[in-house]
């Protein structure tokens, strides 16, 4: 009995194997047969049928129109398959920036005003709606008694207050007397810091390639090495480069009592409402009465450039709002700004002394009232 058991099982376990073997050569087969199909039906695709054109191209956004303004950047991958994408295919411009869409402005959210608010006068529309990207439109429209304005930042997720956005604090960091002693001597936990806020600093800007990949190639290097120190040089040099309004937040002004952001008009919504419904229907002089009621509190004139781009008495606390001393330093060099007041107030743009040839200094320009 015991030996034909063995007969047994020993013939099962070798029809087991062979069957198995069998299996084996025919999975080969099948996949050198699928890979050869693929490989002959590409070659003669390739060559017989032209390809469509690369994601790269036909998945970037072909207008810059208000529609495309309330999008994501992360909605278009296309954007971020490269450093520097082209240029939508009508539009001039290059892609490297983007305005986040702020669902909590209620100028905006209302219907009443379009993300790039700016537009009567082509010749400061882009230097004015610049702003818009990080600065609440109340900022500049809204009267206020403070002699001097401690805005607060707000989050463009949930319209709440938030810290500053952490490329201002990573920036900071990077430029300060201690930051720069911290990453002359730098620990692990010296690289973490950084990694970290370049990280967060790329998830608030919605994930920009250039801080995304400085903070993969920091983590990725030892901090006692040189490359280290070489990568901190490049943030130093990359990170002033996006400021450029995507900071998951903006600046508006600060409710005194609560420590809230101020997102509209206080005390304004019934007048909104009535605007909405009978606005496009209303005489003229109904339709200003109308809008004085929903822009009550409005400033007569909006804040000029150099009342808060200059060094002495800026009506704007950066340094309240989390601004880094360097970036205070260079939003407070009046050159370009004036040059903007003077286009704004219809005088002719002379280049600012630091783009004259040995820094000549060009006359003053008289008033004009003609337009450049």
């Amino acid at each position: 009995m015991s030996a034909r058991l063995t007969k047994w099982l020993g013939s099962a376990v070798r029809t087991a194997l062979s069957l198995g073997f069998r299996a084996y050569v025919l999975c080969i087969i099948a996949l050198v047969g699928w890979l050869s199909y693929r490989a002959l039906r590409y070659l003669i695709v390739s060559l017989i049928f032209a390809s469509p054109p690369p994601e790269t191209i036909t998945a970037l956004p072909t207008r810059m129109d208000a529609t495309l303004l309330e999008t994501q950047a992360s909605a278009w991958e296309a954007l971020r398959a490269a450093e520097h994408p082209r240029a939508p295919l009508a539009h001039y411009h290059s892609v490297d920036g983007w305005f986040q869409p702020d669902r909590f402005n209620d100028c905006t959210r209302s219907g009443c005003h379009t993300p790039m608010p700016h537009n009567a006068r082509k010749e400061v529309r882009a230097f004015l709606n610049m702003h818009a990207t990080s600065i609440h439109c109340g900022v500049c429209h809204m009267a206020s008694e403070d002699s001097v304005l401690q805005p607060t930042w707000y989050s463009l997720r949930n319209g709440g207050h938030t810290q500053a956005p952490a490329l201002l604090q990573v920036y900071g960091w990077l430029t300060s007397t201690e930051g720069q002693k911290d990453l002359a001597t730098p620990t692990h936990a010296v690289q973490r810091r950084l990694v970290g806020l370049l990280r967060a600093a790329a998830e608030q800007s919605g994930s920009d390639p250039t801080l995304t990949r400085l903070a993969d190639e920091l983590e990725a290097v030892r901090h006692t090495s040189d490359a280290f120190q070489a990568l901190v040089a490049t943030a130093r040099t990359q990170v002033p480069l996006r400021f450029h309004g995507q900071y998951g937040a903006k600046l508006a002004l600060r409710d005194a009592s609560t420590g809230q952001p101020i997102l509209g008009y206080p005390g304004t919504a019934e007048a909104v409402a009535e605007f909405q419904r009978r606005g496009e229907a209303a005489e003229a002089a109904e339709r200003d009465l109308l809008l004085g009621n929903v822009h009550a509190g409005q400033r007569t004139d909006p804040l000029q450039c150099t009342t808060c781009h200059r060094q002495d008495e800026s009506l704007l606390d950066l340094r309240a709002a989390g601004y880094p001393p360097a970036r205070i330093a260079s939003l407070r060099t009046g050159q370009i700004f004036r040059a903007i007041e003077e286009i704004a107030n219809g005088r002719p743009l002379h280049l600012p002394d630091f783009a004259t040839p040995d820094g000549e200094r060009r006359p003053a320009s008289a008033p004009s009232t003609s337009q450049p």
